[in-house]
């Protein structure tokens, strides 16, 4: 089947994942588990990615919300999405 797939249809081309292209997402992901971030850093890129206008993908909206959840916690105000609510 692999060598009939490739032949009708071509190479299978490799998957692609966003998340780790987006710089944004990766920097929130190491501010989140960070012992003591910076919070004024981590609320630009809270703004930032939640101001963008494309839908986030599940895993994106996961990182997102770890790191609402996290920001809350550190300044003691709400701020983003709650899990279970996007």
């Amino acid at each position: 089947m692999g060598r009939a797939r490739e032949l009708s249809m071509g190479p299978r081309r490799p998957r692609r994942n966003g998340i780790a292209a987006n710089p944004d997402y990766a920097a929130l992901r190491r501010l989140t588990r960070a012992a003591s971030p910076d919070t004024d850093l981590m609320r630009t890129i809270l703004d930032r990615v939640g101001s963008n206008p494309a839908r986030m993908r599940f895993q994106e909206g996961a990182i997102y919300i770890e790191a609402c959840s996290r920001y809350s916690e550190l300044t003691g105000t709400q701020y983003g999405p709650v899990q279970g609510t996007y």
